[in-house]
């Protein structure tokens, strides 16, 4: 039994005026192919691809006793002007073929090849070929980029020194340094050489200090 074919755009519905004598499906199921160390090849099924139809039909220019749309006939420029349409737009458009007794084709698809062929003898009239491939919607992802946002970096304020009297005294505590002294007294840790040399009787290593020395902070 012969296919009847349908196009189907924004709630209309468009039947060719003169069946296809066949359809071809083409559906077929993605593999990933490995190599297995003394194992050799083998085949890993991932996913089906898109499924393509293609057939050939006549768009006659004018009616002939064989069409299939007597009662409302569309010359071939309509169809292929309405075709021309909805590439344009790059909408998919509901492919319908229907044999009679089931197993019926309906599915979204994209125009993705269309060959027309005109025969000699038979102007105005046109032969086209379709390729057809199955149009799967997809959702749009928004991606939120966020907007930078400005580091402030705090510059460490200098450390007001500590007014110093004559012979002042600095008794060492738990995890003092000499840098970290001189830096209390001074304002600069790189001021402990001068504690250093003030305290050589007790200090034998600058890096080398003990809680309860009494340290001489020179002026």
């Amino acid at each position: 039994m012969s296919y009847a074919v349908f196009f189907d755009k924004d709630g209309v519905t468009y039947r060719l005026p003169v069946n296809p004598e066949q359809i071809e499906v083409i559906s077929n199921q993605a593999i990933e192919k490995y190599e297995i160390l003394k194992l050799g090849q083998i085949a890993v099924p991932t996913h089906m691809e898109l499924t393509e139809y293609s057939f050939e039909c006549e768009l006659p220019f004018k009616p002939l006793h064989y069409i299939e749309t007597a009662g409302d006939f569309k010359n071939a420029d309509f169809y292929l002007n309405l075709f021309k349409a909805w590439r344009e737009k790059k909408e998919p458009v509901r492919f319908i073929a229907s044999n009679g007794i089931g197993d019926d084709i309906n599915s979204l698809v994209l125009i993705e090849e269309l060959t027309i062929t005109e025969k000699a003898g038979e102007e105005g009239d046109k032969y086209v070929s379709f390729r057809l491939v199955e149009y799967r919607p997809y959702g749009k992802k928004t991606v939120v980029i966020p907007t930078p946002t400005q580091t402030i970096v705090k510059k460490d304020e200098p450390v007001p020194a500590v007014s110093l009297k004559a012979n002042d005294y600095h008794v060492v505590q738990p995890g003092d340094t000499l840098w970290g002294i001189a830096k209390k007294y001074y304002g600069n840790g790189n001021q402990y050489q001068k504690i250093y040399e003030a305290n050589k009787n007790q200090i034998k290593n600058p890096n080398l200090i003990y809680p309860g020395q009494k340290l001489v902070i020179p002026r």
